[in-house]
């Protein structure tokens, strides 16, 4: 099952702390740019959301961290899946 989902990019943050949990699958698009993940850990600060990611491309296989804040602007959709169901987030 497939829920779809528009939201702000304002809403975007307490969304991803509402709902998202580790060891569920992420792609990431954003500019030109599709990153398959998985999450690996949540971790909110004061001022940022840090989304630590296990790539899973044919050829990269590395930890990366993504500030959320930094990146809401120029992100075009969220594939979130976990335990079998996904929700597709667009975000304007």
């Amino acid at each position: 099952m497939t829920n779809n989902i528009t939201l702000h990019e304002d809403e975007l943050v307490e969304y991803i702390l509402d709902n998202f949990k580790e060891k569920a699958i992420l792609e990431v698009s954003y500019n030109r740019v599709f990153l398959p993940s998985t999450i690996l850990a949540i971790n909110k600060m004061p001022d940022k959301v840090i989304l630590s990611l296990k790539l899973e491309g044919k050829l990269l296989h590395q930890h990366v961290d993504i500030n959320i804040n930094d990146i809401k602007k120029e992100l075009v959709e969220l594939r979130y899946t976990y335990m079998g169901e996904e929700t597709v987030i667009t975000i304007i």
